[in-house]
This record gives structure tokens, sequence and C-alpha cells, in this order.
């Protein structure tokens, strides 16, 4: 994805010059006609910094909850750039998506969930170069993150439901 398309993207998401993680995820959760979720976890240090889980009801970014602000901030704008690029993502179903959204996740699914193929080489630079891009030119902070963004479209019956999750 070039800078343009990227541009073209954000403007389609009616984002402005500058922007948080968190207006973007609210942009992409409302488009998106989902939640998404951004579950901090502690994740082993020689794996994964973090992954994007797809569900029937919810979009996951799973990302490394023992790092920097910063660290954090562009992890989460690495999975966010598959997303505004249109990459596959992992389609996650059945007791493997319930666990997803319960506490404590088990870093080896993680780790079978987001198995890669051919195309992730091409897909994962391209999100890095997209997260940097994010990171330079567009996001204002680093802060911490929410961690329901849920579209102002979503059932009601969603928001109850996450409303008695409660974090984590």
């Amino acid at each position: 994805m070039d800078r343009r398309r990227l541009r073209h993207e954000l403007h389609r998401l009616g984002m402005p010059a500058e922007f948080t993680v968190a207006q973007l995820a609210e942009a992409l959760a409302r488009t998106r006609a989902r939640p998404l979720r951004l579950r901090p976890e502690p994740l082993p240090a020689d794996g994964l910094t973090g992954g994007l889980l797809v569900t029937d009801d919810v979009d996951v970014v799973v990302y490394q909850r023992d790092t920097t602000a910063l660290h954090q901030t562009h992890i989460i704008c690495h999975e966010f750039g598959h997303l505004l690029a249109g990459h596959r993502t992992v389609d996650v179903r059945g007791p493997e998506a319930v666990r997803l959204l319960a506490p404590n996740i088990d870093p080896a699914v993680i780790r079978r969930i987001l198995g890669r193929t051919d195309y992730a080489k091409h897909e994962e630079q391209e999100a890095e170069d997209i997260a940097g891009v994010l990171m330079r030119r567009y996001i204002a902070d680093q802060a911490e993150h929410a961690e329901w963004i849920v579209p102002d479209t979503a059932a009601p019956a969603v928001r109850r439901l996450l409303d008695t999750l409660g974090p984590g």
C-alpha cells in the first residue's frame, strides 16, 4: 500500500490530519460494523509481539503487555495496517474464538491461530510499512489504549455483554 492509497483509506474512514490510536480504532470498528478489542497480553519475549484475530462478531488485536507504550502503539498500528490494506485475516470460530475473548489467553493458542502462509511475508512487510507511516505522520499520542471499541451501530445486546464482561 503506497502512501497515496493509505491517505485515501484514512480519508474514507473520516480521519483528520492527525489522530490517536483510539480514533483510528473507532473508525475501523464503525466501518467494519463490529467491536474491536485491543487486548494487552504478557506474550513470550521470544515469540509474537501481537496479532490480529477475526471472529464472527468481533475483531481482536492482541499486543505485548510487557513493553513500552510507544512499542505497543507500533504493534497496534501494524495490526491495523493489515485491516487498512485489506489483507486476508485469520478467521476464528468455535471454541478458539471463545477462548480468545476470555481472560488469560494461552500464547500457544495465539501462535497456532496465527499460523503464517506463503503470502504472509509480503503482507507482514506491508503492515510494518503502514505502521511506520502511521507512527511518523498521523498518530498524535502513544498513551494507554482502551480495551474495547464498540461502534455506535452495535446492537444493544453487544454493549450489555461487553459491559458485563468488563476489562480483561
